[in-house]
């Protein structure tokens, strides 16, 4: 059975046989990551929809979960997020709206908000954790753990790398 990514590589490996100095490898190793994203991205977008909830609020609910108290400020949870405040607050409002949020004043001054985690939020991520626990079980089997932890440090290895290239400016050099 052909996998999903048999096209693309048939495409690359036509390419390579057009084109002595085509990087046939590097290519290859960089498509099958962003294809493997996408599936992952896409797999875990459908269980995410048939739970009822997107990526977004999951991982506002799972950043709350993580902190002490269970509460954090909006300013903190869009940073955790990575989108703007105004972006954050509409995440909050849903998160409210559904009841696994509340706003609370600051015990320590009333003009600081924090954003606090509720039962009925605890209960639905314990009732969504579990399927979704079992699906990365199902995934990550047909790995050995010696595969897996290989697999971390090769990642950790490539985004170290690309971390390095952003700060260099590497990539924008090459452009030039």
């Amino acid at each position: 059975m052909d996998s999903s990514f048999t096209p693309i590589e048939q495409m690359l490996k036509f390419r390579a046989s057009r084109h002595e100095d085509f990087p046939y490898q590097e290519i290859l190793l960089t498509r099958l990551c962003m294809h493997m994203q996408g599936k992952l991205l896409e797999n875990r977008n459908k269980m995410l929809k048939a739970q009822g909830i997107n990526e977004t609020l999951f991982m506002a609910l799972i950043t709350l979960e993580s902190q002490e108290n269970h509460s954090i400020q909006p300013s903190e949870l869009s940073c955790a997020l990575g989108s703007s405040r105004t972006n954050a607050t509409r995440i909050a409002d849903e998160l409210e709206k559904r009841g696994w949020i509340e706003r609370r004043e600051s015990d320590n001054d009333r003009r600081c908000l924090h954003l606090q985690l509720t039962e009925k939020g605890q209960a639905f991520l314990q009732e969504v954790l579990p399927p979704q626990h079992h699906c990365l079980h199902q995934l990550w089997s047909s790995l050995s753990t010696a595969a897996k932890d290989q697999l971390e440090h090769i990642t950790r290895k490539l985004l170290t790398r690309l971390d390095q290239m952003e700060q260099e400016g590497t990539v924008l050099e090459a452009l030039r």
